[in-house]
């Protein structure tokens, strides 16, 4: 029997969800409803995003803990993908051992590769995308996103060789046309990898909220690497075999436009340096 593993991304818990998170869900609610129709063993990943430090500042704005903090938001998330009758399969949360588990068994795959290595990371940084900015993508100084001005920060950072994939990436686009869809989303991240890549940042220093790097304590995983990584920790990786052979590649990612750099250049690096199967296809609606 043919599978079908169909994944949303995960939503950050730090507002409610909104018209835009609905959208994508009810989507890929379609999609799986219909591989199911069709006969197709199916299964429908969704989540919540958790280590995000947004959610870490408002937990403590509202004097909460940060789990419990994120319980309550996940039981208004799961009440409102009930209302709307989505049909998930799964419901991940980045809080859950066994996501901690993936995230850690996956960066000791990327360290193994000798894809990872210190340094001091010096740039903007939005705390609001909770990203690194680079000077020629901000607006007037500021983030192109939020409208508003990233900090400078200085820190030592754990970086992944991004830079070493740009090459291996051309050419899986190349030879899988359909990799990422629409067109107008594959030709953007064309033109991003034709210019050229530089390594990114793996970690965070000085913050007790997150996943620990699995060398080094003092670090936690850096909130884009452990969200990502879900899709993974999903289906078993790191710690049931079986059954993430049976469910992994995914076999479409829906996600927002705007993080289509993440999911479509950093994403499949990882995967590539863990010597790991990508998905088949990213689908980049908005």
């Amino acid at each position: 029997m043919s599978r079908f593993y169909i994944t949303t991304a995960i939503d950050y818990v730090n507002s409610q969800p909104h018209l835009g998170t609905a959208y994508e869900k009810i989507t890929a609610d379609v999609i799986a409803r219909y591989k199911r129709f069709s006969g197709v063993e199916t299964r429908f990943l969704m989540g919540n995003d958790e280590h995000s430090q947004n959610v870490y500042q408002r937990a403590k704005e509202e004097g909460l803990d940060p789990l419990a903090f994120c319980d309550r938001m996940e039981a208004s998330f799961r009440t409102v993908w009930q209302r709307l009758d989505i049909s998930f399969d799964d419901f991940i949360r980045t809080t859950q051992e066994r996501h901690r588990v993936g995230v850690t068994a996956l960066v000791r795959k990327i360290a193994d590769a000798g894809d990872l290595y210190e340094g001091a990371y010096e740039g903007w940084y939005c705390v609001s995308c909770e990203a690194f900015k680079q000077e020629k993508d901000l607006i007037d100084g500021n983030c192109p996103v939020h409208r508003k001005a990233p900090q400078w920060i200085k820190e030592k950072n754990y970086f992944f060789r991004l830079s070493k994939y740009r090459q291996r990436l051309l050419e899986h686009y190349a030879s899988h046309p359909d990799f990422l869809q629409p067109d107008i989303r594959r030709n953007e991240i064309l033109r991003f990898l034709e210019a050229g890549l530089e390594d990114i940042s793996m970690s965070r220093t000085g913050q007790a909220w997150g996943i620990p790097l699995p060398h080094d304590s003092d670090s936690v995983v850096y909130v884009w690497v452990d969200a990502l990584i879900n899709y993974l920790s999903a289906v078993g990786f790191g710690a049931d075999d079986e059954f993430f052979e049976t469910w992994w590649p995914a076999s479409l990612h829906v996600i927002g436009k705007d993080i289509t750099r993440f999911h479509c250049v950093i994403w499949p690096a990882m995967l590539m340096s863990a010597g790991l199967a990508l998905p088949h296809q990213v689908f980049g609606h908005g």
